[in-house]
């Protein structure tokens, strides 16, 4: 028997000293995006369904409305804000905006976000300094890792492999075969990045001095490059960059196109970072 007062497995409740640390820390994001020139936005919980490919591969809760319509509960705050931007607030001159809100996946997993969205962005640089500045304000050091996805794709198609070797970091594969690939793998700081840039070949030198250049412009001791990392996140493309302490992730980040629109944008993983401190600053 399920009592109407249980809370759903994969929802979250937040009560007196976790209320107000969540409370806190979104207080310190929303400072820090209205010194760099944010804007916030909030999007309908609810949506109308329709045939796009990256929700569809993901778990969804279907609803219906009063005339029968099918509609979903927000599964993805980025494909939102921007779908909204680009179609009905186009007129408005501002191009960084921030949102603090859910999302909702099947069957009741809820996730608390704090996220930000740059249209027209050529580069992650700005945004990606916008995110070290909410963690350095509230006194975490995650590592921060930053990747071309563009990379293992021209490695991929170079080498004859499948993208899965580098999506499922297959290092012994990688340590086969071609001598340039390993040098790849063990590239972790930006020195180190420096100096392959040089004799780097040329199919790849380009993309390399990108991602070189995306965490140049932001001081941040704990940073690491991967330039074989390859996530499979849907619509992050090319520049991507993450923020994680033993394997949890707290933010996610990087450059992509929606609606024909190259932007980039990162999400605080919210409940992530509360428990974090809540298990180490207590």
């Amino acid at each position: 028997m399920i009592l109407g007062y249980e809370v759903p497995q994969g929802s979250k409740i937040y009560f007196s000293k976790d209320a107000k640390l969540k409370r806190d820390i979104e207080k310190m994001a929303v400072e820090i995006f209205y010194e760099n020139g944010y804007e916030e936005i909030a999007t309908p919980s609810f949506n109308f369904t329709n045939d796009d490919k990256i929700l569809s591969k993901r778990k969804i809760i279907r609803i219906s409305a009063d005339d029968n319509n099918q509609m979903i509960l927000r599964n993805d705050n980025t494909i939102d804000v921007i779908k909204i931007i680009n179609r009905h607030l186009s007129k408005i001159d501002n191009k960084k905006w921030f949102y603090i809100q859910p999302s909702f996946s099947y069957p009741s997993k809820e996730v608390n976000q704090i996220g930000a969205e740059c249209i027209d962005a050529n580069g992650i640089d700005s945004i990606l300094c916008t995110a070290v500045s909410i963690f350095l304000k509230l006194g975490l050091n995650p590592l921060l890792q930053v990747s071309n996805m563009n990379i293992p794709r021209l490695c991929a198609k170079e080498s004859g492999f499948e993208i899965e070797i580098f999506s499922q970091m297959q290092v012994e594969k990688i340590l086969n075969s071609n001598s340039y690939l390993k040098d790849l793998l063990y590239i972790q700081n930006k020195s180190s990045l420096e100096s392959y840039i040089l004799k780097a070949p040329s199919f790849i030198k380009y993309e390399l001095q990108k991602l070189l250049d995306s965490a140049s412009y932001c001081c941040y001791e704990n940073t690491i490059f991967s330039p074989l990392y390859y996530p499979k996140l849907g619509y992050y493309d090319s520049l991507f960059f993450r923020m994680f302490n033993n394997n949890k992730d707290f933010l996610r980040g990087g450059k992509y196109e929606i609606d024909g629109v190259h932007s980039c944008g990162f999400a605080i993983y919210t409940n992530e970072v509360i428990e974090f401190m809540r298990q180490n600053y207590e």
